[in-house]
């Protein structure tokens, strides 16, 4: 029972960082349509950013969650001028997939940059708060398990504020309803784009420092995120936030029992055979519509 509790918990966490992962990946879908393949890059950068200010200055990792978002938030409007505003509106190709393979590109770019600064050699990150708490009799959480949950949710229900009280979020909610209507209403498209990308990339980053601690840091570590976070996006509908967060902890919570039944090796073969259900049955995924607004 202490080991189904401790799954349980463990599938939890999971879930709000996978959730945090995917939701800017889902809401660049939402606005611009396509997915964007350098999300992973942004996780990477932002576990770069925590070690360096840690490396460099003894600083710990809740200063490199805001400096990683800051850092984040501005590649993000360099990748949506460089990879992805010159296709906007152009004729004759698929957008959604030369988009895909434009930001495949930047990610490809930056995982090489790194390599080529940082060297192959993981970098360790130390934890938020050292330490473990019990819950129960055999139960025990980190403190930073407790924590990456924490800032994960707390991130999640501001971006549901920002998109529902605020200028600049109503704005990318018009933009994902109806574009047409929002551009007749005289929103600025273009801002609302480099605003979305921004604001994904800034999430990712959070992600990837809080990740850091747990997987360290290497040119490839957004690879894993960009993985998971697809498989999350898709499961639960391109494009839904609801279906994103619901998605991701039904697959943090999945993971974490089948680990523990059946071993760890069957957890991402066991989550691929479950997308390809759902796409059986269900090929927009849990909540996605086609042809409609989905934030």
């Amino acid at each position: 029972m202490a080991a189904l509790i401790q799954a349980i918990v463990s599938g939890l966490v999971t879930g709000s960082i996978y959730a945090l992962m995917t939701v800017g990946m889902t809401l660049i879908y939402g606005t611009l349509r396509t997915l964007n393949m350098a999300h992973g890059s942004m996780v990477m950068i932002g576990g770069y950013v925590s070690w360096m200010l840690f490396a460099g200055f003894g600083w710990g990792p809740l200063v490199g969650l805001v400096a990683a978002s800051m850092v984040a938030f501005a590649f993000g409007i360099v990748i949506q001028q460089i990879a992805v505003r010159p296709l906007i509106g152009r004729t004759g190709f698929d957008f959604e997939m030369t988009a895909f393979i434009s930001t495949f590109a930047v990610t490809i770019v930056l995982s090489n940059v790194a390599l080529q600064i940082y060297g192959a050699r993981n970098k360790a990150v130390p934890p938020v708060i050292r330490g473990r708490f019990h819950l129960i009799e055999g139960v025990s959480v980190s403190w930073h398990s407790m924590v990456m949950a924490a800032v994960a949710i707390t991130m999640l229900v501001g971006l549901g504020v920002f998109l529902s009280k605020t200028r600049y979020g109503l704005a990318i909610s018009a933009v994902a309803q109806e574009l047409d209507a929002a551009r007749l209403m005289g929103i600025p498209v273009g801002r609302v784009y480099n605003l979305t990308m921004a604001v994904s990339s800034a999430l990712a980053a959070v992600a990837g420092v809080l990740l850091a601690s747990v997987f360290f840091v290497s040119p490839v570590a957004g690879d894993l995120p960009l993985l998971k976070a697809l498989i999350v996006a898709i499961f639960g509908g391109l494009g839904s936030i609801r279906g994103t967060i619901l998605a991701a902890y039904v697959i943090g919570l999945l993971e974490s029992l089948i680990s523990l039944y059946f071993g760890v090796k069957w957890s991402l073969p066991t989550l691929f055979f479950v997308i390809m259900l759902v796409m059986l049955v269900r090929p927009t995924g849990l909540f996605g519509r086609p042809q409609e607004a989905r934030l």
